[in-house]
């Protein structure tokens, strides 16, 4: 917070130095001459020694350099890095106090499991968490479901309620569902509700006065000042998750809002996969709730590591309720600055591939490596399909996104354009067998930027939902082909190039 402070301090010294310099324009050229040359190069050398892929460097100091003002103000908003992205000392000691507590409750994968799915053991060296063989899986399609199944886990709480979301609104669904958790808070339930400071920005203190007043513990994940004031648009939590009980959890790639049951007059209909967990992986899907609650809270005295996992309460949030075989499910994390586990995790589930590699997500901006590996796949005779959105909802990333389409199509990968407009899924299905559902995009920023979460399946009864619903979204989508590559414009393959130049950035 202090650091905000002094940054809103600065900015409006600099608005109130810049106006009064209006009244002396023969004074003003020469000082913005001189920020136009010092700021860049003052920007330029942090970025030189920012510890982020050489793309999004070069990209930065080509922003930066040729239009400089601009460029400045973007990277201070947006340019936040590890090296300035560092936790409260009380924090981190917060969450290695968690950790050791709950060792014990960490999933080990069985030698029969690694025996079974030899790639589970792999994965798990490369971050993920260990692999459980009795954890039940249910694919939710579409708003409708995610959000009957939603209320139905909240209205169904005993004990605690932990929900965290990315974006949440304050329309109709949100309504609902926040007055469902102050019902069970006045049921004497815990409910600790967590939000993105810059993805729920729209929550003010209307929306959450309510929620106080009847006992919800309310934390927003790292802040902003004002939707204009901000300082820390990276490293965002975009991550989407509920835990009741210990036993029930839900995630996936849908928010809380109206445009997730297709009521964004723009968008339309609206297709999203959730997914919904009961069994030990929940576990997991606890400590990262945790994780989080207690980063939110950035080290204060309120609630510490030995509400959740001291000897009184280990029991009552890590709950162990096996169920019945089924396959395997991993959880993988990705947090910024730390660790890139989806990322690599991803290029080991492409990497073994044999027959097909199936992909939705709203925002195709690769890294080049994962590009490397899919144009491999498709030129090897694997069955590569991609399918992303008819319409958009992010003008760079939308034509950012359609400018690989030749590149993907030359290495034989077919590409399909959702026909009823708008697909937010974040999925992938390997040799029909092998299924990641969760919330992270195809894109630098979800590998690098966010904080992230997919649940790995291998062979669970929820992978053959996710096959069928892939083959009904190829159904519902147009291939493209190049008889339309070749009816684009000049200026649409304009907007896509120049789109295209600032995708380590998106």
């Amino acid at each position: 917070m202090k650091r905000r402070v002094i940054q809103l301090i600065i900015m409006i010294i600099s608005v109130i130095l810049l106006v009064g310099l209006l009244f002396w324009l023969d004074v003003l050229i020469p000082v913005l001459i001189g920020i136009a040359i010092v700021a860049p190069l003052v920007v330029g050398w942090q970025i030189l020694f920012d510890q982020v892929q050489p793309q999004g460097k070069l990209a930065w100091l080509l922003t930066v350099f040729f239009i400089p003002f601009i460029g400045v103000l973007a990277w201070v908003m947006f340019g936040r890095t590890p090296r300035r992205h560092r936790r409260f000392k009380r924090t981190s000691s917060e969450i290695r106090m968690l950790r050791q507590a709950i060792e014990s409750e960490k999933i080990e994968t069985s030698p029969d499991l690694v025996s079974t799915y030899p790639l589970t053991r792999t994965l798990e060296k490369l971050g993920a968490s260990g692999a459980d063989a009795h954890t039940s899986t249910t694919l939710l399609v579409n708003g409708e479901e995610k959000f009957e199944a939603l209320l139905d886990a909240i209205n169904s709480a005993t004990d605690h309620i932990h929900i965290q979301y990315y974006l949440f609104r304050t329309d109709e669904i949100s309504l609902k569902v926040r007055d469902a958790l102050i019902q069970k808070s006045n049921e004497n339930v815990i409910v600790r509700f967590l939000y993105d400071g810059l993805g729920s920005q729209e929550i003010g203190e209307d929306f959450i006065q309510p929620l106080r007043e009847s006992r919800v513990h309310v934390q927003a994940f790292d802040p902003v000042l004002h939707p204009y004031l901000v300082f820390n648009a990276n490293f965002r939590n975009h991550q989407k998750l509920i835990v009741v009980d210990g036993r029930i959890a839900l995630t996936g790639g849908l928010n809380v809002g109206d445009e997730y049951l297709g009521k964004n007059e723009k968008l339309g209909f609206w297709r999203d996969t959730h997914l919904r967990l009961e069994g030990p992986l929940v576990r997991e899907l606890q400590q990262l709730f945790v994780e989080n609650w207690l980063y939110a809270g950035q080290g204060t005295i309120d609630e510490t590591w030995d509400l959740f996992a001291d000897e009184e309460h280990l029991s009552q949030y890590f709950v162990n309720e096996p169920k019945g075989q089924n396959g395997a499910t991993q959880l993988w994390v990705t947090s910024p600055g730390k660790d890139v586990t989806i990322r690599d995790g991803l290029m080991r589930l492409l990497m073994e591939a044999k027959e097909s590699i199936w992909l939705t997500t709203p925002y195709l901006v690769p890294p080049p490596e994962l590009l490397a590996i899919l144009e491999v796949a498709g030129r090897s005779g694997i069955d590569v399909r991609i399918v992303v959105p008819g319409k958009g909802d992010e003008w760079f990333s939308f034509h950012a996104s359609e400018y690989y389409f030749e590149q993907l199509l030359k290495r034989n990968i077919k590409i399909y354009k959702y026909n009823r407009h708008f697909i937010h899924a974040k999925t992938l299905l390997i040799d029909g067998k092998v299924a990641l559902v969760g919330s992270a995009n195809f894109d630098f920023r979800s590998m690098f930027l966010n904080h992230e979460m997919m649940i790995a399946q291998f062979n669970t009864t929820s992978i053959q939902q996710l096959h069928e619903a892939f083959l009904k979204d190829f159904e519902e989508s147009i291939l493209i082909d190049w008889a339309v590559l070749r009816k684009k414009t000049t200026g649409k393959r304009f907007v896509e190039a120049f789109c295209h130049i600032f995708s380590p950035l998106l």
